[in-house]
């Protein structure tokens, strides 16, 4: 790479706190400390009191500042907490009623005009049971118009938040020179940008890459089309070039990339009454959104396939879930295109177990991180590149992000640098010393400040890694090779534990991932 060439900095992860960098529920853990302190040295002075003291100390320091696998105990009480309390085994298993609901079919009488008795069934339809396991419920699946057709659309019923999904694809990215690759980044800094205005309803917008199951018969069935009938099956050449196509779907990956916009039926209620009523107005203004953000995309040069219909949506989300059944779904919708996709009905798992660090849907185990920390350094528009093209194995890469209206991001900027200030000052007159952490974190916030004044947007994101394999120890040996990628991304992921099924979510189209 060449001197001049840009370079991207990610800020430190800010760890303000109520009271300077202390979290509230460090505050609460110290002052109940102290009391406690006060209290005792009140009832004798004893030494073996003051050891007592001692302590006590002791332990809720350790208790608040000793991290464990990136986490302080005070961080880990209530995921352990809401673990322990789920209900034991069987309150972690989920086994989908939809397989016993049956279907309905109504039987034309044995006397109609057209002669059709009790022996042929018409009509047919399935059943209306929808069912999501519990860190999906109250999410539902709409359909919604858009120019003459259907789009699908993810309705979170508790956040009262709709979500709907872009196919999209970047040709080549990685090849491309570095002038062109800075030119799309910039691009796609536009499109971003057009999202972050005071009036805007969106509320947060998503890209998931992912890599699925090969379907090796496509290429068996390009061979069957296209190959030159006048020379034998028995060939030398064609032979090989079958044993090669017959290989290539255990080794080989699809990569599916998605844009996800979600808006906020709460925040832009004005907009959306001015639409309609309820859901109505809602999918209709999340279209209106959709279709302005499909051509901001074409704009930057992505390549935009449409927004997904209900049954590719629903598509969408059953292969994240049952990665390995994708390529049976696929056969049966090359027989019969009129089955391609999912019946929105059985987007969800069939079944699913969750366990401290993993998480099991139908054909497949999962394990979730969270991307702890982003690159430190200055870094390049392809520093992804190792965890996004040099992988072989099923995993799923998000970035949730959502806007910040400029207002909003102004004020909370100013509120942070007369924060540090004051904290300098404090840190000055006690002879304390400011770290490079806290130097750091000072000088991302005057660059944020800096920023904003020149009329830049703001976004909190956070990203998301989901590895997925077949069994236990390929799922250890796989995510082993996805943390090494990830390390030479210099990305840091800390794996998700005891919160595997809800992390799960945040690598499904679905905006989830942010407080």
């Amino acid at each position: 790479m060449s001197s001049d060439a840009r370079r991207y900095r990610f800020g430190p992860l800010e760890r303000r706190g109520l009271v300077g960098g202390l979290r509230s529920s460090q505050v609460a853990v110290i002052g109940a400390t102290l009391v406690l302190v006060i209290v005792l040295l009140q009832i004798s002075r004893a030494t073996v009191m003051v050891l007592a003291v001692l302590l006590v100390i002791v332990l809720a320091a350790g208790f608040c500042f000793t991290p464990i696998v990136g986490r302080t105990s005070e961080q880990w009480t209530p995921i352990l907490w809401t673990w322990v309390t789920g209900g034991g085994r069987r309150g972690r298993r989920y086994r989908s009623q939809i397989p016993t609901g049956g279907r309905r079919a109504r039987m034309r009488a044995a006397h109609s005009q057209n002669g059709s008795g009790p022996d042929h069934p018409a009509h047919e339809r399935p059943a209306e049971t929808v069912e999501m396991p519990p860190e999906l419920a109250g999410v539902s699946l709409l359909a919604a118009p858009l120019r003459g057709e259907e789009i699908g659309v993810l309705k979170d019923n508790h956040a009262k938040t709709y979500t709907g999904v872009i196919a999209v694809r970047v040709r080549s990215f990685g090849l491309l020179d570095q002038a062109e690759q800075e030119r799309r980044l910039a691009g796609w800094g536009s499109v971003l940008a057009g999202l972050a205005r005071e009036s805007s309803p969106v509320r947060r917008i998503q890209w998931l890459e992912r890599t699925v199951p090969s379907d090796g018969d496509q290429i068996a069935r390009y061979l069957q089309e296209e190959r030159d009938t006048t020379v034998p099956l028995t060939a030398s050449p064609v032979v090989s070039y079958i044993e090669l196509v017959e290989s290539a779907g255990a080794i080989t990956r699809d990569h599916d990339l998605f844009v996800a916009l979600q808006i906020d039926a709460k925040k832009a209620w004005r907009q959306v009454k001015r639409l309609g009523r309820g859901d109505q107005g809602a999918v209709a203004l999340l279209a209106r959104e959709l279709e302005t953000l499909a051509e901001r995309l074409v704009a930057a040069d992505i390549q935009v396939f449409g927004v997904l219909r209900p049954w590719l949506l629903a598509q969408a989300l059953r292969d994240a879930y049952d990665p390995f059944g994708r390529t049976k779904r696929n056969r049966l919708a090359a027989v019969d295109p009129g089955r391609a996709g999912v019946d929105p009905a059985h987007a969800g798992p069939l079944a699913a177990d969750v366990s401290w660090g993993q998480y099991r849907s139908d054909s497949a185990y999962h394990a979730t991180y969270w991307v702890a920390q982003w690159p430190r350094i200055d870094v390049g528009a392809t520093f992804l590149a190792p965890l996004l093209m040099q992988t072989n194995v099923l995993r799923a890469v998000t970035t949730v992000m959502e806007p910040v209206p400029p207002s909003v991001a102004i004020r909370k900027v100013e509120a942070a640098r007369t924060t540090d200030i004051a904290d300098e000052q404090t840190r000055a007159r006690t002879g304390f010393i400011t770290t490079a952490r806290k130097r750091l974190q000072q000088d991302a916030t005057l660059r944020r400040e800096e920023e904003l004044a020149d009329g830049h947007a703001e976004f909190r994101f956070a990203g998301y890694v989901t590895v997925s394999a077949e069994d236990p120890d390929e799922l250890e040996r796989s995510c082993a090779e996805v943390e090494h990628a990830a390390q030479q991304a210099r990305l840091e992921l800390v794996r998700l534990y005891g919160q595997q099924a809800e992390g799960f979510t945040f690598t499904l189209p679905l905006g989830r991932g942010l407080r």
